[in-house]
């Protein structure tokens, strides 16, 4: 049984926007300060961030148009470079990808839920995993209990995230202080600038914030008129976030003086009790808790399309196709990573984080060989029919993989242990790849 085309365009630049915005955001620019020690390097790097991810989805809406099947780059790997690369895709998205991120964001939506509410009940480490395994139970439920029904609740979820983030930039830009707009391109440290192996590594961890740009394309199969609604929502989900990321490193860096949010994870609240008042904490961290309630259920959403993919293609238990009669939803395959992700919740946060560090290397890998894929199609399949072509080509695919290899080569030069650590894991995924095979009888 197939999954039916009942998504549209709204929906598909919502789950966009949903996936990509989530707490770092918040967190990340004090990190990114620290490091390059430039605020003006800082917004031009989060502008770069948004460039890469929009020639990136201009790529993958090509491909996506190509072959417009759920599962994102798993799929498009697999036609253009075979197997083992697209069952390595595969491998990091179980093992890591979504299973872990969804862990981590219901983990820390529910840290934020204690500091807004108080008491020792939400404090209590035990009731904060239980809660956070429950909130990815319901979620999980809500997505097999029907695509459209899901879509909804995803869609009313993200557009309050947008309300509140939209409240903090315009609330933010009336009570700031616009004599003060030094402290944007302020420079706090010698010997940096945007060219150097330290802006590399700052951009790497700046694409944190900006993954999930290719988020519709996991959900393809579910999408009506694909070829002429995934391009556009590719589009306009990836530009807005970027837009909305930009006008908020503004309000971060003019609210606050550099020296108070460098190397510091809560810059957003920094920001909002600098602008808003010490009082407005407790409304901070609500806020952030209604922003990560759709980001859990996207990740609980799009996540699970993957293993169906692959579970068609016989690279994982072929069980993960079935789709529910009643609800038309992969079932099976959400029911497994919501039990894995429940697992990671209750092996603790922290060893999760470590394992999000450790992989976020080979989170960039799958990405960059799939838009070098994009290239390989064109000069040696030409005769495909392409409902959308990437504008500008080679232009847009060249600066992805320039910009790339970039933040690649200054992860391999800076963070060397954890870059090998993922290459080592996609290693062992290969071992699993060619035992699966021989069991599979392949």
């Amino acid at each position: 049984m197939e999954l039916k085309r009942q998504l549209g365009v709204y929906t598909a630049v919502l789950v966009i926007v949903a996936d990509m915005i989530g707490t770092g955001i918040f967190v990340t620019t004090g990190s990114v300060l620290g490091i390059t020690g430039d605020a003006g390097v800082v917004l031009a790097l989060w502008g770069i961030g948004g460039l890469i991810a929009l020639t990136g989805s201009l790529c993958y809406a090509e491909l996506a148009s190509m072959w417009p099947q759920s599962g994102g780059e798993y799929v498009y790997l697999r036609k253009i470079f075979g197997p083992l690369p697209s069952f390595l895709s595969g491998w990091v998205s179980l093992v890591v990808g979504f299973t872990a991120s969804v862990a981590v964001t219901a983990l820390t939506l529910v840290w934020y839920l204690a500091e807004g509410v108080g008491g020792s009940f939400f404090t209590d480490p035990w009731n904060q995993k239980i809660l956070a395994a429950g909130l990815i139970f319901i979620f999980g439920l809500i997505h097999v209990i029907g695509v459209r029904s899901g879509g909804f609740v995803q869609n009313v979820m993200t557009v309050v995230k947008i309300i509140i983030i939209i409240s903090i930039i315009v609330g933010g830009a009336c009570l700031a202080d616009w004599n003060l707009t030094e402290r944007l391109t302020a420079s706090y440290r010698e010997g940096g600038g945007l060219f150097t192996r330290q802006s590399g590594l700052a951009l790497l961890i700046i694409m944190f914030a900006y993954s999930g740009w290719n988020g519709a394309t996991y959900i393809a199969g579910e999408i009506k008129e694909p070829e002429k609604n995934l391009p556009k929502a590719m589009f306009w989900g990836v530009f807005t976030v970027t837009a909305i990321y930009l006008l908020l490193n503004v309000v971060f860096l003019i609210s606050s003086p550099g020296e108070d949010i460098m190397g510091k994870d809560a810059v957003g609240a920094i920001a909002v009790s600098n602008l808003f008042g010490a009082k407005a904490g407790s409304f901070f961290s609500i806020a952030i808790v209604l922003v990560l309630l759709s980001a859990v259920s996207v990740q609980m959403m799009i996540g699970p399309r993957v293993y169906y993919a692959m579970a068609k293609d016989r690279a994982i238990f072929s069980s993960l196709t079935r789709v529910n009669k009643r609800f038309l939803t992969p079932d099976l395959a959400i029911w497994v990573q919501m039990f894995i992700a429940i697992v990671y919740i209750f092996i603790g946060k922290e060893h999760i984080i470590g394992m999000l560090q450790y992989m976020g290397f080979s989170l960039s890998i799958f990405p960059l060989i799939t838009v070098i894929g994009l290239v390989y199609m064109r000069r040696k399949h030409p005769e495909i029919e392409r409902p959308f072509k990437t504008p500008l080509y080679p232009l847009i695919p060249g600066i992805y993989i320039l910009l790339t290899l970039v933040m690649v080569g200054a992860a391999l030069s800076l963070w060397t242990v954890s870059s090998l650590f993922a290459i080592g894991m996609l290693a062992v995924g290969t071992g699993i790849f060619f035992i699966w095979r021989r069991f599979a009888g392949q």
